[in-house]
């Protein structure tokens, strides 16, 4: 009788760590904001609400998963709106987030044709510190870039969790 004891008792460590999942994959939720100032709090409601299971039992992750999209969504606005500022609120923002056992993977997708850059100032400056904080943050940050835009990449481990490199590999061949 110890035996099947201890084999559930593996299992549900794998299941509970990640390293086993039950039942396939699902893709990222997505939501499209106009490029104006207030889609930024509708998009960290809208990663809330993707992460509402997660914040049962990881809330800094749900924390810092929200503060990125702040950033990311942020950027993004002001990028589309510099490029054209008479369509700025007509052309929209694209969030997906999917969220994974050990990771949340969020995509940020904009018509703006420049690369996000890192400022270099103080940490009192009003502006320029979303591209450190979203670092700091990440385990992984990668951008596609497309004649009609990029698509910008964050990947976000849950607390105490480390991409191995076959994670890595798989999430951005």
């Amino acid at each position: 009788m110890e035996e099947p004891r201890k084999a559930l008792s593996v299992l549900a460590e794998a299941v509970k760590t990640g390293r086993l999942v039950l039942g396939p994959p699902t893709g990222p939720r997505w939501r499209s904001f106009l490029a104006a100032a207030e889609s930024v709090s509708q998009a960290r409601r809208f990663t809330e609400s993707a992460l509402a299971k997660v914040a049962e039992t990881d809330a800094d992750h749900v924390d810092d998963v929200v503060l990125v999209v702040s950033e990311l969504i942020t950027n993004a606005v002001r990028e589309v709106s510099r490029f054209n500022p008479a369509q700025g609120d007509a052309r929209p923002v694209h969030l997906g987030v999917a969220v994974h056992p050990r990771w949340t993977h969020l995509f940020a997708v904009d018509t703006a044709p420049v690369l996000p850059k890192e400022a270099h100032r103080g940490p009192l400056a009003g502006s320029g510190r979303g591209i450190p904080i979203i670092k700091s943050l990440a385990a992984m940050v990668w951008i596609e870039q497309a004649r009609q835009g990029k698509t910008i990449h964050v990947v976000m481990t849950r607390t105490g969790v480390e991409l191995a490199p076959q994670d890595r590999q798989a999430l951005n061949p």
